[in-house]
């Protein structure tokens, strides 16, 4: 198994603080906008859906992707957020360490998928797939799933995240590769060849709740936003089911 690994770990969490707070900004300057951290893979849809909310209700919701493990330490040394949109596990872990205000909202859930480019079809997991290593920066042990779906014959590249996965595919760098259903809407050149089975790896579920940092103006709104059936339509047509 060839193992193809960016080193990029060190600067993993210089990168994700300066990104958590935009720039030239301060506690004493008063803005409508507000700001939400997320998972990584999260971030195309929930600027998708902030994009919504904007256009009904006028304010801003800026989105900052965070690898998953960064996103507790982050709220811990208090960089400022309003909003938090993450996996339950890890939003279990933030409400028992106080850093959520009230009950948590969701859950929308996910499925991994192995994509290739359109027009491939199975005949590229006879080639070589690229998948998330076993790192802070992946929410899925990459290298377990090609096991339990039989395919560890092929050669393997083993990246950062899923965001590399979808790089290296749409580079013709690998034929298949492993990725949330949730970014294939924003990669069109790709698509499903295989949906990995819940007994493989079960679907992400993922939850909101508006954090004890916020200072900005009515966060709950962005949140009732997401679960009012015009904000479950927009994360639905970006892959992300609701269970409600």
């Amino acid at each position: 198994m060839t193992i193809l690994r960016r080193r990029l770990l060190q600067s993993l969490p210089l990168l994700s603080l300066a990104a958590a707070k935009p720039q030239g900004t301060s506690d004493a300057v008063t803005t409508t906008d507000l700001v939400l951290n997320c998972d990584t893979a999260m971030g195309p849809a929930l600027s998708r859906a902030s994009d919504r909310f904007h256009e009904a209700a006028g304010v801003r919701v800026r989105v900052f992707p965070t690898s998953p493990g960064l996103l507790l330490p982050q709220l811990a040394r208090k960089v400022q957020n309003d909003l938090l949109f993450t996996q339950d596990t890890i939003m279990q872990a933030a409400t028992v360490a106080g850093l959520v205000a009230g009950t948590p909202a969701g859950p929308w859930s996910i499925r991994y998928v192995l994509a290739a480019r359109r027009g491939v079809g199975d005949a590229a997991l006879r080639g070589r797939i690229t998948i998330p290593d076993r790192t802070p920066a992946a929410d899925v042990d990459g290298p377990s799933v090609i096991r339990a779906l039989h395919l560890g014959e092929q050669a393997v590249l083993g990246v950062l995240d899923t965001a590399e996965v979808a790089f290296l595919l749409e580079r013709s760098e690998a034929e298949a590769g492993l990725l949330h259903a949730s970014e294939l809407a924003h990669h069109p050149s790709l698509e499903v060849v295989r949906t990995v089975p819940d007994a493989v790896v079960p679907p992400l579920a993922f939850q909101v709740a508006v954090t004890t940092l916020a200072r900005r103006p009515n966060p709950q709104a962005f949140v009732d936003f997401l679960l009012s059936a015009a904000g479950r339509a927009t994360l639905s047509a970006q892959g992300l089911e609701s269970s409600a």
